[in-house]
């Protein structure tokens, strides 16, 4: 509004009203700016343990999987930068297919762990079952 009536005031070619209004408009926008910034870092800092926000976003690379992609400054828009465009952001339909088999294939070595440790656990009770009677005896 402020920045409306200067403008009106050069077209007429007139001073502007109490001009220092500007100045602390602005002084007061900085003021807030700096409140907004410092709870977003507390916030962060209590979320994630890091004071520094770092500039990024997910997304799903070629592959289907989901990266962390760091935001870097360009000298040119996005749009007209020929090696950010060569960059693909996004999984083919076809791709679906290779993410849901990779993740199968996760569960399973998961699952392979997951058993081979009960498996290794049981043998040993069975080898030195005096040790998990004692065991179960310093537990309760």
């Amino acid at each position: 509004m402020l920045l409306t009536l200067e403008q009106e005031a050069k077209r007429q070619r007139l001073p502007m009203p109490s001009p220092e209004r500007l100045e602390k408009v602005v002084d007061s926008m900085d003021a807030l700016d700096k409140v907004v910034q410092e709870r977003e870092d507390a916030l962060r800092l209590l979320q994630t343990g890091q004071e520094k926000a770092i500039p990024g976003a997910w997304r799903r690379d070629i592959f289907g999987r989901i990266i962390w992609h760091k935001f870097k400054q360009w000298p040119i828009p996005w749009y007209l930068n020929e090696r950010y465009n060569k960059k693909r952001f996004f999984a083919m339909p076809y791709v679906e297919r290779f993410i849901r088999l990779r993740i199968e294939k996760q569960a399973r070595i998961k699952t392979r762990k997951k058993n081979l440790a009960s498996k290794k656990e049981k043998f040993l009770q069975e080898k030195f079952p005096h040790l998990s009677k004692a065991q179960k005896s310093s537990l309760v």
